[in-house]
């Protein structure tokens, strides 16, 4: 508890004076919630106790279940929302995050202040590295095992991470009538925190989109992981997912991509459909998307994303430096 205590009295002296980008990082800081250290088995649990996998159309990529220990740290108790990162790119002079026109013309509550934000990889670390920044602290995105971990309750047999490890839709998991009666979209996100908390005071935990985690994806990697706070492959062309898609077909206890064993990739970018080459070549999307140089994470930004995709913070307490812990 020494780290819990220090950090947050040290991130939470906050005089009158203090702006609101102060205030604002403030609060974040306040949520962010710390997560013992220890060790789990991770992976695909449910075969070697139930005879039968929990995850499925993931070739395998849960498997084998291994042994993994973590040090200490902390993670945000909600998803980065779009207020929270506007406080970012306001500070640093970016432009807005967009979502696509489609979205933001007929559905523009999925770009509420609440919602959580969906940005590409590299623009979602961007914003956990500039709290890093901004407090001193060794922010980043979560890896896989440090989010597995905290989903499953620190490594405790937990399905899914909700208030009581089952899936129950629209009791502790978003149904697709409650996605559309927020935004008018049946496969859009809501506001965060609207579902309870896991035992640990974690909110959607495998629900209300994807994350992106700060492992390169690799279907294999599990073969070979390391056993102490694994960071995925030196390199990929995908970087690793947790959670559901809010398209996904889910029912009670039955949603394999809101598991907390479930993973998958994406290529980071988000490229999506190449705007103004769609047309060019009459709806090929592969010769579209070849056609497509665009590399530049800001960049492709200023097309708007689809959203879906989300992420969270972590501290890496471990790293701390002295100066907090007194």
């Amino acid at each position: 508890m020494i780290f819990r205590i220090s950090v947050l009295t040290a991130l939470s002296v906050c005089l009158s004076g203090c702006n609101k980008s102060d205030q604002a990082i403030t609060q974040v800081m306040k949520n962010m919630v710390f997560v013992q250290g220890g060790t789990f088995e991770m992976g695909d649990i449910c075969l070697k106790e139930y005879g039968q996998p929990c995850t499925f159309a993931n070739e395998g990529a849960s498997f084998p279940v291994h042994n993994i220990t973590l040090d200490s740290y902390f993670i945000a108790k909600y998803k980065t929302t779009y207020k929270d990162y506007d406080l970012f790119t306001k500070n640093k002079g970016l432009p807005d995050l967009k979502i696509k026109k489609l979205y933001s013309r007929d559905y523009p509550k999925l770009r509420g202040s609440n919602n959580p934000a969906t940005a590409n990889w590299q623009l979602s670390r961007d914003y956990c590295q500039w709290l890093g920044d901004k407090t001193g602290l060794p922010f980043d995105l979560p890896t896989e095992a440090q989010w597995e971990y905290a989903a499953r309750n620190r490594g405790q047999d937990v399905h899914y991470g909700t208030n009581d490890g089952h899936f129950k839709v629209g009791v502790n998991a978003p149904s697709y009538l409650q996605q559309k009666n927020y935004s008018g979209l049946g496969a859009g996100l809501l506001p965060v925190g609207q579902f309870p908390a896991t035992p640990l005071g974690l909110f959607d935990m495998g629900t209300n989109g994807q994350e992106w985690m700060r492992d390169w994806y690799s279907k294999s990697y599990y073969q070979h992981s390391p056993k102490n706070n694994p960071t995925g492959p030196d390199e990929g062309t995908e970087k690793s997912l947790r959670g559901m898609p809010p398209d996904d077909n889910r029912a009670d206890d039955a949603a394999p991509t809101a598991t907390t064993i479930f993973r998958t990739g994406k290529e980071p970018l988000l490229k999506g459909v190449p705007p103004g080459l769609w047309d060019k070549y009459n709806g090929n999307f592969d010769k579209a998307r070849a056609a497509d140089t665009e590399n530049n994470p800001y960049e492709i930004a200023k097309r708007g994303f689809s959203p879906g995709i989300t992420f969270r913070c972590v501290i890496n307490a471990q790293s701390l430096h002295d100066k907090y812990l007194h």
